[in-house]
């Protein structure tokens, strides 16, 4: 058969647009045709042997495996965040006998401790925004149920509320010393071609922070 009878090979549905994403990641001399087209056909071939794919996922993983794991201890930053919000709806049952059930710090921290309660435990970027709201929320209400408590439950107060900040402080330095620079140093690595186009060929994505999130 002559080559220019051969038929097409035609790539369609999601597939295109999964190619569509990772044609976009190409530098920028890649892009023009028919050199985008090889270049994508190798990393589709790649995708689909596994080549590299693998690795990134795996790498992906381990990386995010980082944010729920725990030492021998039984410590860890999810562990923390529990013992944590242990402590907070300690200080708000405390709070909401000291201040009442309506008044608007109570409310605030009652709903900023469900809304942790609620957060995805697998995503960190969406556990600090939760995080970063308790952390305000019960801090508002300790200044103010300190200000109207007796001298019992002021000792209670401040009894819950240093375990609360201390494990603030445990999750703080856990991320900062060993989740985020291991996601940094993934996302850095991934974001270079090819693993960039490999990454969106695959469906793997960024590793997010547990930071604020980017405007």
């Amino acid at each position: 058969m002559q080559l220019e009878q051969q038929e097409t090979f035609e790539i369609t549905g999601p597939q295109l647009e999964v190619l569509g994403r990772a044609e976009s990641k190409l530098p920028a001399p890649a892009r023009k045709k028919p050199v985008a087209a090889l270049a994508l056909a190798a990393l589709a071939l790649v995708s689909v042997l596994g080549i590299g794919g693998v690795k990134l996922r795996m790498r992906y993983d381990r990386t995010l495996a980082l944010y729920t794991r725990t030492d021998e201890y039984g410590n860890g930053i999810l562990q923390d965040q529990d013992a944590q919000a242990d402590a907070a709806a300690s200080l708000i049952r405390l709070g909401e006998r000291i201040l009442g059930e309506q008044d608007e710090t109570v409310a605030r921290a009652r709903n900023a401790l469900d809304g942790w309660n609620a957060s995805d435990k697998q995503d960190p970027a969406e556990q600090y925004d939760c995080n970063a709201e308790l952390y305000s929320a019960v801090g508002d209400l300790y200044l103010a149920a300190d200000r109207a408590a007796g001298e019992g439950e002021a000792a209670q107060l401040e009894a819950l509320y240093a375990e609360f900040t201390s494990r603030q402080a445990l999750i703080e330095r856990a991320a900062a010393n060993t989740y985020n620079p291991a996601a940094e140093s993934y996302n850095s690595a991934a974001d270079w071609f090819p693993a960039n186009l490999i990454g969106a060929l695959w469906g793997v994505e960024e590793a997010p922070l547990f930071a604020p999130g980017a405007d």
